[in-house]
């Protein structure tokens, strides 16, 4: 598949997703994993529809954060595919990984309901996989387990088999149980995801979902969002005064869906939040 030249959205892309918002209740959900790990693929079979560049190799494929939506059973699905945390030097010379996903984090509004870590079942765990989780950790914060899935990628429905698996990577069962077990295997087909695996991957959200709002804590919203806010705040005004037949609202949504893919005005300003003592990845 020859990869799609990608504009940044503007109002014709995003007028029918924020009119589908109005009527249909929004699941947020940005996939993370290493390289090759089957992330797009996995948002593929989330969406419904090819929207993301998937093919098995070992170049990364997602280059920057991208953005896609669909509806989809009553739902309006927003999520957004990030580049491999560990993709290769000559990549990381013109995309810093860390910054993109983090700016993805607290880009989106109000904050995503679900943080989906892909892990391949093809691959034996590695300290380099070991060193990636560390790395999450202090990228997304303790808090973001509760709102992670697990998504298990290039292996048959079979929980017998992931067990067998486990028993062999305990830190992976060390990270199920921070996740609540919250995981399911997304299947062996590089084409196509299992109907049964995706409605079961609906229904972890969804129970996921009402736990969180159970307890005031719906979506998980990273530690600079108010702060990237603000910045998207004058985006937002510039945009209307070049745009003034839009509403507040979209044009709200389309700088936030701009800033996410890093084509903000102001990307300088957003990449510049963050913690000086937080890990990198590399």
């Amino acid at each position: 598949m020859a990869e799609a030249v990608h504009k940044p959205a503007g109002i014709e892309e995003l007028q029918g997703s924020t009119a589908q918002a109005i009527t249909l209740k929004e699941r947020r959900i940005i996939l993370i994993g290493k390289l090759g790990a089957g992330k797009s693929h996995s948002g593929n079979g989330i969406l419904g529809k090819p929207e993301f560049e998937s093919k098995r190799c070992w170049s990364s494929v997602t280059r920057q954060c991208k953005y896609g939506s669909a509806a989809r059973d009553g739902f309006l699905y927003r999520i957004y595919d990030t580049p491999g945390v560990n993709s290769p030097e000559e990549l990381q010379t013109t995309v810093n990984v860390e910054e993109d996903i983090r700016r993805c984090l607290y880009c989106t509004s109000p904050g995503f309901h679900a943080i989906v870590l892909v892990l391949s079942a093809a691959e034996r765990i590695t300290k380099e996989d070991l060193q990636m989780l560390k790395k999450l950790d202090g990228l997304l914060g303790e808090s973001a387990y509760k709102y992670m899935i697990l998504v298990i990628s290039k292996l048959e429905n079979d929980e017998n088999e992931l067990g067998k698996m486990l028993c062999e990577a305990p830190e992976i069962v060390k990270l199920n149980v921070k996740c609540n077990s919250r995981h399911v295997i997304f299947g062996d087909d590089p084409k196509n995801i299992p109907f049964e695996c995706v409605r079961k991957f609906d229904d972890i959200l969804t129970k996921l979902i009402k736990e969180n709002e159970w307890q005031g804590k719906e979506y998980y919203t990273h530690k600079y969002y108010e702060k990237a806010t603000r910045i998207l705040e004058k985006d937002k005004e510039d945009y209307m005064r070049d745009h003034p037949n839009v509403s507040e609202g979209e044009a709200f949504e389309i700088v936030r869906s701009r800033a996410t893919e890093g084509f903000s005005p102001r990307d300088t300003e957003l990449r510049g939040l963050k913690d000086p003592n937080c890990c990198s990845i590399s």
